[in-house]
């Protein structure tokens, strides 16, 4: 007879279903598996015969045929362990076939049920496959979200399970994180107080909500110990919380390098040493595995003393930048990982960190190799570069206005990005004021500015204006739009 089971095995980045069939039949015993497995999933032989006898279960005596499809697929890990043996009972007629269900977990030789690693990217994968039921091992919890995807029951043993799918006993969700779980919502009142804690900054804050509104990178220079990492990790308190499929999204991808990630509705915020290597930036290893900028998708890449970085990791932030998207090849294989990432970065003036703040110590041809580390590229494609002052005075204020309140930029934030979704982006100076129109014209021409930059300071322009609670650009906002991009080319 033929047994059927589903489940699924990660491809890098990418989950995959797997069709579990299984096949008992005459001939001489012998347990085989087929369809690419590596060594874990042939290992399951093993463990499926020892659980199937310490649970009390009859072994068929006979020739086993286990197929994976696809089977050009590479089938890796043993979270294929519980769906094999379900197949097998089916194909001996011990169960049914229930159709809308899969299985994923590891089994022990004892008949116990391991949890499969990276479970939540797996079960992501069999929801959009119409899978209304999954069969998993008591683990960590379920995010709120997707146990609201699917019915996920655990079990401890595989006896359990069988007796579960026999009866045909309806299965009770476990316990799983809810959507006001302090883990998943992480209220935001605290960080924001530590942004409030921040006095004389008002034109760094307004910087912050320009950036998070119009997802525009931010690049901060200064002496050493003047605030700029502590301002740029403040960045990520004024980003709205993620959707819930954006949210389980990034909990996917955190849990494949991080099989200790928490989920939760805040998003990422990444923060690398300056050692990191570009296959650790983009994502490396056969099959592709995400690096940095897969990882703070939709959230924050946060690169302190960012000269320090090896050249060609800054180079190749480039792409990432414009598309939103990484393609990497590894190993004849290749994959598309997103990375739509808010870049900020902070940086010295010079190797010493005092020039232009105090007594400089560097060589002139020493500032220039230092400065040389950032391709000019990379520095064209960031819309915000500012100096900061080593001691805060009137000249830092916002020009008769009071320091912001951090709630107040969140919800400005928020606002902005509602109206910067309406907005059509191969028309870069639609709703632009004529007068607006003519001061773009005249100082990208004055300025000899390349087709990047105008349509770069375009979009700084609107974000303005959609943090005003404007919907269309006014002559103000396209110069303070010049303003802030000019003041890094000085």
């Amino acid at each position: 007879m033929l047994g059927r089971a589903v489940s699924a095995v990660h491809n890098g980045i990418q989950s995959e279903l797997v069709h579990v069939e299984a096949d008992v039949g005459p001939g001489f015993p012998r347990f085989s598996i087929v369809g690419l497995p590596d060594s874990a999933v042939n290992e399951a032989r093993l463990r499926i015969r020892a659980a199937f006898h310490n649970c009390s279960l009859p072994f068929p005596k006979s020739r086993i045929t286990v197929n994976l499809q696809p089977a050009s697929l590479r089938k890796q890990g043993s979270g294929l362990d519980l769906a094999i043996a379900i197949a097998i009972l089916r194909a001996e007629g011990m169960l049914v076939e229930r159709q809308q269900a899969a299985f994923l977990a590891e089994l022990g030789l004892d008949g116990s049920l391991v949890p499969a690693e990276a479970t939540v990217g797996l079960a992501l994968r069999l929801a959009e496959a119409g899978i209304q039921e999954l069969y998993v091992a008591p683990g960590p919890p379920i995010p709120g979200p997707l146990a609201s995807l699917m019915n996920i029951v655990a079990f401890p043993t595989l006896t359990q399970v069988v007796a579960q799918l026999a009866n045909h006993r309806p299965a009770c969700a476990i316990p799983s994180r809810t959507m006001d779980d302090k883990t998943s919502t992480q209220d935001a009142t605290l960080p924001l107080d530590m942004l409030d804690s921040l006095p004389n900054r008002a034109f760094e804050k307004r910087l912050l909500a320009i950036s998070a509104a119009g997802r525009h990178p931010l690049l901060f220079i200064g002496p050493p110990g003047v605030g700029k990492t502590t301002l740029s990790h403040r960045l990520i308190d004024l980003l709205p919380n993620l959707s819930e499929a954006d949210a389980l999204r990034s909990y996917a991808y955190h849990e494949l390098v991080n099989p200790n990630a928490q989920f939760s509705l805040r998003p990422p915020l990444r923060e690398p040493h300056h050692t990191l290597t570009p296959a650790g930036l983009t994502g490396s290893g056969s099959p592709p595995r995400p690096g940095e900028v897969t990882l703070a998708d939709n959230g924050v890449l946060l690169l302190d003393e960012c000269f320090e970085f090896s050249k060609a990791t800054l180079n190749a932030l480039r792409e990432p930048l414009t598309s939103g998207v990484i393609h990497i090849s590894r190993n004849g294989r290749t994959a598309s990982l997103p990375a739509r990432f808010l870049l900020v970065g902070t940086a010295n003036p010079c190797p010493c960190g005092w020039r232009g703040y105090g007594e400089c110590r560097c060589l002139e041809h020493d500032v220039r190799r230092y400065w040389s580390r950032c391709p000019g590229p990379l520095l064209d494609r960031i819309d915000l570069v500012h100096y900061m002052n080593r001691v805060p005075d009137g000249t830092n204020h916002l020009l008769g206005s009071r320091d912001p309140v951090a709630f107040e930029l969140r919800q400005a934030v928020s606002q902005a990005r509602v109206i910067l979704e309406s907005v059509d982006e191969l028309d870069p100076i639609r709703q632009f004021q004529t007068r607006a129109v003519s001061m773009l014209t005249h100082l990208c021409d004055k300025l000899s500015a390349t087709e990047r930059v105008v349509v770069q300071t375009a979009k700084l322009a609107r974000t303005i204006a959609a943090l005003a609670r404007r919907d269309e650009i006014r002559v103000e906002d396209v110069e303070e739009a010049f303003a802030l991009r000019s003041s890094a080319r000085r």
